[in-house]
């Protein structure tokens, strides 16, 4: 495997600045997808990644995408790079980079499925924010008919880049918060294995939130609203699919 990590990153350069040295730590090069940041943090993020000890690599937009279209950048160049797998990782430091080596390990075992992140919250996550999760989650059970996807949105995933840039390049994704549940729907409709991986999950008391209630509820409403229609167009197959796991598990 040639694994390397990519980072969506906007208006997140004090979190990331305290969060790159653990990152780097790991030894694995990185890729930074600034999605169009306040011009008076791009210059200050170029010199921060430069003066890591490791190969990183820059990319901007030059408009706002949202997180869903800086992770397909960051995906497409670093399987243009070469890279086998890639590491997608939050840039404001909610994740625990000591959970990286059980994504490695889970890759080498499993160098064709895509490796997700299972949250553990700690106090602070909200209750609304918790809950909301599962509203999300049951639609994927119905999208998929099945529980292959156990968490929808937590974005601390490994991909295997061959099979999911074909994805990216193919289908038209939602390029913000819809982005990170339609991709897990689309690799299970594809044949994609899924595998859990415990991670911790903490919402810094500084982290900056960029969900927007009324464009992102939209935008997953209207996600779902299409991936329930393309359910439909799939139920043969996936129903074919489900008979034949039954069969095989007696289960």
């Amino acid at each position: 495997m040639k694994v390397c990590i990519v980072v969506p990153h906007y208006d997140h350069l004090e979190q990331f600045r305290r969060f790159l040295p653990r990152l780097a730590a790991k030894g694995l090069p990185i890729v930074v997808v600034d999605d169009a940041s306040p011009a008076s943090g791009v210059d200050d993020l170029d010199k921060l990644l430069k003066a890591t000890a490791i190969d990183t690599t820059l990319v901007r937009h030059a408009a706002n995408c949202g997180k869903g279209g800086a992770v397909m950048t960051a995906l497409r160049t670093a399987h243009d790079a070469g890279f086998s797998h890639a590491l997608q990782v939050d840039a404001d430091g909610q994740h625990d980079v000591a959970d990286i080596d059980l994504f490695l390990q889970a890759a080498r075992e499993r160098p064709c499925s895509v490796i997700c992140g299972e949250p553990q919250f700690d106090e602070s996550i909200s209750k609304l924010r918790y809950y909301a999760r599962y509203i999300t989650l049951s639609f994927c059970y119905l999208e998929t008919l099945s529980f292959a996807i156990r968490d929808a949105l937590c974005g601390f995933r490994l991909y295997p880049l061959n099979s999911i840039t074909a994805i990216i390049n193919n289908k038209r994704l939602g390029r913000r918060m819809a982005f990170d549940p339609e991709l897990l729907v689309r690799a299970v409709w594809a044949n994609i294995s899924l595998f859990y991986v415990p991670v911790s999950v903490a919402y810094p008391d500084d982290g900056k939130s960029h969900f927007h209630y009324f464009r992102d509820n939209l935008e997953i409403s209207w996600m779902h609203t299409r991936l329930l229609a393309g359910m439909v167009i799939r139920l043969p197959v996936l129903l074919a699919r489900k008979f034949r796991r039954h069969k095989d598990t007696g289960r």
